[in-house]
């Protein structure tokens, strides 16, 4: 008997079987990941929002009610942050979830922790971080103090 006339048929108890051993695979490997690597459920979930985006986000038009609250959203995190709820951080939004901090901070690690803060808050895609630090950067900038074009603050 040659291996050609005789065919192992697949039958659905073989094919359950099958699927449930690539999602207990799956699970336990996601467990796994989650011990040893960086891999947990806010970065699983990330990822897979960047991805739609990427993928579904550029049909949807931008409005201004999605930017007004993504600005209260970035507010609200900045002023949750012990460090950074006292420094008067200016936030503009651009299209498409693009994030202008401006301001002065008291420490150079803060525009870092700042731009962290606000990369952390769903619907942030970039952030552009001109946050100075006096003494430290050579030529700071005017940021406007009054106005209707005027950024809001998150503290200060």
């Amino acid at each position: 008997m040659s291996r050609h006339e005789h065919s192992p048929d697949l039958t659905l108890g073989d094919l359950l079987l099958l699927a449930a051993g690539a999602g207990f695979g799956l699970v336990v490997g996601y467990f796994a990941a989650e011990r040893v690597g960086r891999v947990n459920s806010r970065r699983v979930v990330s990822a897979f929002d960047r991805w739609k985006e990427r993928h579904h986000g550029a049909d949807t038009p931008w409005t201004p009610e999605e930017a007004e609250r993504l600005e209260r959203r970035v507010l609200d995190a900045l002023r949750r942050d012990v460090v950074l709820g006292r420094r008067a951080i200016r936030v503009g939004i651009l299209a498409g979830g693009i994030v202008e901090l401006t301001g002065r901070v008291a420490h150079p690690s803060e525009v870092g922790l700042a731009g962290g803060v606000v990369r952390a808050v769903e619907g942030v895609r970039a952030v552009l971080n001109h946050l100075l630090v006096p003494g430290a950067d050579d030529s700071e900038r005017d940021v406007p103090e009054a106005g209707p074009d005027r950024p809001l603050a998150a503290g200060g």
